[in-house]
């Protein structure tokens, strides 16, 4: 008899064996991959799976969906008919699966599937380390676009900017890739070189860059103190100690003298929610409401600030640009939407959905978009930003500096470095 395996008929006594075996393996993994438990990263919600007003084309379990039967007749196509059997990994096959439904829902760039590698790489950089060239990338139109360069990283040592393309990777096409193969590429041993192609947005130049990855120690928060007793804070990110590095330094810097502050997001992709909700709370009086949290099926409610922060009556204006994102984003919108202070820049990235991390019992995690963040007024800012109160683009000859590239300057020197951002916030806090 001729082998139908596309059919799963008139198969070889020989053959229904090993099919039968398959099915049960593939059964157990897919079921075992998705039982799910919340990963305690403080991102996001805590309720998962279908209410009762659930989409009602979707099947309570996968391997009741009638189409399962394809991706069941594809696990044995590749099992029996595959050319090169060295190839078949039943673990990369599955986790291929995994990433492939959550890539199907849409939300490029955002809710995705980490394999136990990729997952052990977010957890270290949630906890503020990775090793890497040190970019926050989002993938737009299938590209890999830079939101920022991390301080301090390799890639911001080599000039690389927000919105930067990756279009190549040690001379591979990453058009030809998926995301997981990137990022594979991009990571690596410390002290290892790779070299990345870029393409800069406006004149459409590449450049080649050759990088070494480096162990990333993420420090979200410097600061120094500009003449006339401003106050500049950058927060660099999100990630955990965020709001303890804020305090630290609103208080060495109240102790310093400041008069007013400049709290620098640009560049900051974002990190934890408990994070931001702790940033604004050091910035808004009690109870203020930082933004508006909308799951699925619900009403929005409101997120508010708690406890006495030590930087809420300081005069203070917020930097951000392209490269602002997600919790800076809500602590952008929230200081703006509340009267707080002045925000001066450009339209911001426009990450607004809440992220919630999976894990699942391999180690692998499954990032899924649970919610919006609305702003404080429920404003959208998934797809939109934050629109600053004051629109200014940064000079085509100029660079967003660090606190550490103005410390002990005069206003003539500073002004000297083309950050005009900056310098039309130093305005507005110095002003008669």
């Amino acid at each position: 008899m001729t082998n139908q395996a596309s059919t799963g008929q008139d198969v070889p006594a020989t053959a229904t064996g090993r099919l039968a075996a398959r099915r049960t393996i593939l059964t157990r993994i897919l079921l075992a991959g998705l039982m799910v438990s919340t990963f305690g990263a403080g991102i996001g919600v805590e309720r998962y799976g279908f209410g009762e007003d659930g989409n009602v084309n979707a099947s309570s379990s996968f391997v009741d969906s009638p189409t399962f039967e394809t991706l069941q007749t594809t696990w044995d196509l590749i099992h029996d008919t595959y050319i090169d059997e060295s190839a078949i990994n039943d673990e990369t096959l599955i986790f291929g699966a995994a990433k492939g439904m959550v890539e199907s829902l849409g939300d490029t760039g955002h809710s995705t599937f980490l394999a136990p590698d990729e997952a052990e790489s977010f957890q270290n950089s949630a906890n503020g380390e990775l090793i890497g060239i040190g970019v926050e990338l989002n993938f737009e139109n299938g590209q890999p676009v830079v939101i920022s360069p991390i301080d301090g990283s390799p890639a911001d040592a080599a000039g690389v900017k927000s919105r930067d393309v990756i279009v190549a990777i040690d001379g591979v096409e990453t058009g030809r890739l998926s995301q997981t193969e990137i990022f594979h590429a991009l990571r690596g041993k410390e002290g290892t070189v790779v070299e990345v192609t870029f393409e800069r947005p406006g004149d459409d130049s590449t450049f080649n860059v050759k990088l070494t990855r480096a162990k990333i120690i993420i420090e979200p928060v410097s600061w120094t103190m500009l003449p006339e007793n401003v106050a500049l804070i950058r927060l660099s990110g999100f990630s955990r100690g965020a709001t303890d590095a804020l305090r630290d330094a609103l208080e060495e810097s109240k102790a310093a003298g400041a008069a007013s502050m400049i709290l620098d997001l640009r560049d900051n992709p974002g990190g934890l929610v408990l994070e931001a909700i702790g940033v604004a709370s050091q910035l808004l009086p009690e109870g203020t409401p930082i933004y508006q949290l909308q799951e699925r099926g619900e009403e929005p409610r409101p997120v508010r600030t708690t406890g006495l922060g030590i930087g809420t009556e300081i005069p203070m204006v917020v930097l951000v640009n392209g490269g602002s994102a997600s919790s800076a984003e809500i602590v952008a919108s929230a200081v703006q939407e509340n009267d707080r202070g002045t925000v001066v820049g450009e339209v911001t990235f426009g990450t607004g959905t809440v992220l919630t991390p999976n894990e699942l019992e391999d180690g692998s995690i499954v990032m899924l978009g649970t919610g919006f963040w609305l702003t404080a007024k429920g404003n959208q800012l998934w797809h939109v930003g934050v629109t600053p109160t004051i629109e200014i683009v940064l000079s085509e000859d100029g660079s967003a500096v660090k606190p550490s590239d103005v410390n002990g300057l005069t206003v003539e020197e500073i002004a000297a470095l083309n950050d005009n951002q900056l310098m039309f916030a130093f305005d507005e806090l110095t002003k008669p």
